[in-house]
């Protein structure tokens, strides 16, 4: 291994979540090794230096070519090599549901095509790993990490039985990401100085206002908003975010004060409709956290928000996303709808956590992953928010009185399954070498 830095390399995604689990995979590598990374060491197409630059997908929506995509990958890694003059190590890559059904047997080609590239040039061995999978026969990735909600029954069982699989699979309870509370901590001061430095833009302005007085309220609540996907399996809808502000509402009565934010899923109706129905509102304001269309091209994109109100919410960017430094105050629950991991995050992180479950459709066949993880977080981890608001409402109880249990962060238990197989292939190369 070089002495001075960790190599890693993945593969790179436009999804920004995913992009942040890769991340949160180098920070702990290069935590557990003392080596420090290179956060952008990823297999960049060209003309492309970051995710800001990357828009589509490695993959397309069907089973790829193989020898297309070795040559594709071929190239990729010559061009790395070339720029970087280090070889890595590591090669991580993520299980990104939104690619397709033919993700798995993609990435796992992927993982093939790497391998034989260092093979064919003498380049040693890698280790090649996958995040946030679920249970699938791949035959080139050494490590799979599969969190435990994205086990079903039968893949338990078939993780029981199958010896060879068991060996490569790491199982964790969470997700492996890239959130910690040093990094809040940063966000929140990044956010009062936006706050007290509030631009001329009259929305602006009238959005810092309403942030000052949330600000002064001693009991605070921030709801983040998930939302739909490619398939009818989540829906999530008017009715959904009725019964949202409805929460937001009772908690203003009992002096709370709500901030809710959204994510490139949350569908335009919805968003439309907390924003306009809380622009006038004392104690709830919503902050849009998704993208705002910048051309026509982007009208047919349901991740980029091209609803009414493009012009003030564009206006509101300048305060961007505000999420990661408003759950930095004090005795403030942090809320997620059921459809989102990142509960994973703000429970491993100890900040008071719920999860929102009423009133938003899961097909719990399809997205049973989505039921288990809230199976897994409540009550221990983190409070359904329901029984949040009835304790807040009648009880007086507060964020600052929930103890919950502060779930184990994956990223140290991924960070040295990676390093023992490293240390065990180095074992066995140098025991060949002997032999």
């Amino acid at each position: 291994m070089n002495e001075t830095q960790m190599n890693i390399l993945a593969l790179p995604t436009p999804n920004l979540g995913y992009h942040n689990q890769i991340l949160g995979g180098f920070r702990a590598l290069s935590d557990l090794s003392g080596l420090p990374y290179n956060p952008e060491a990823f297999l960049w197409p060209e003309g492309v230096e970051n995710i800001g630059g990357f828009k589509n997908s490695f993959f397309q929506s069907k089973r790829e070519n193989y020898e297309a995509l070795k040559s594709r990958v071929f190239s990729l890694l010559e061009r790395y090599l070339e720029k970087t003059g280090q070889i890595p190590h590591i090669f991580i890559t993520v299980y990104d549901a939104t690619d397709s059904k033919f993700s798995p047997e993609n990435v796992d080609m992927v993982c093939r095509a790497v391998k034989e590239y260092y093979m064919n040039h003498n380049l040693g061995e890698i280790i090649t790993a996958i995040l946030t999978s679920r249970l699938h026969r791949y035959k080139y990735i050494d490590l799979i990490n599969v969190p435990k909600h994205m086990l079903t029954f039968r893949s338990r069982i078939r993780l029981l039985q199958n010896r060879e699989i068991k060996k490569k699979v790491l199982v964790t309870v969470g997700t492996i990401n890239n959130f910690n509370r040093r990094n809040v901590l940063e966000k929140y001061k990044e956010l009062l100085e936006k706050i007290n430095n509030s631009s001329a833009d009259e929305i602006v302005a009238e959005q810092c206002q309403k942030l000052k007085r949330y600000m002064a309220l001693s009991k605070k609540a921030v709801f983040c908003l998930g939302g739909r996907v490619d398939g009818p399996e989540i829906v999530f809808d008017l009715n959904y975010a009725k019964k949202i502000l409805a929460d937001a509402m009772r908690l203003c009565r009992c002096g709370y004060g709500v901030a809710i934010v959204n994510g490139p899923r949350t569908p335009n109706d919805v968003v439309d409709f907390l924003y306009e129905k809380t622009i006038d509102m004392e104690n709830i304001l919503f902050q849009n956290c998704k993208k705002v269309i910048e051309d026509e091209a982007d009208h047919g994109n349901w991740r980029i928000y091209s609803g009414k109100y493009e012009k003030q919410l564009k206006s509101l960017e300048k305060l961007g996303n505000i999420y990661p430094g408003i759950i930095g105050f004090d005795n403030t629950v942090v809320v997620h709808s059921m459809d989102s991991y990142a509960g994973c995050e703000t429970a491993a992180a100890a900040f008071p956590t719920a999860i929102s479950s009423r009133g938003l459709f899961i097909d719990p066949v399809v997205r049973y992953d989505c039921h288990n993880l809230k199976d897994l977080l409540c009550p221990k981890y983190a409070i359904d928010w329901d029984d949040f608001i009835n304790i807040a409402d009648h009880m007086g109880v507060e964020p600052k009185d929930l103890r919950p249990q502060v779930l184990s962060n994956p990223l140290r238990v991924f960070a040295e399954a990676v390093i023992n197989r490293m240390n065990q292939k180095n074992k066995s190369k140098a025991k060949r070498k002997r032999g």
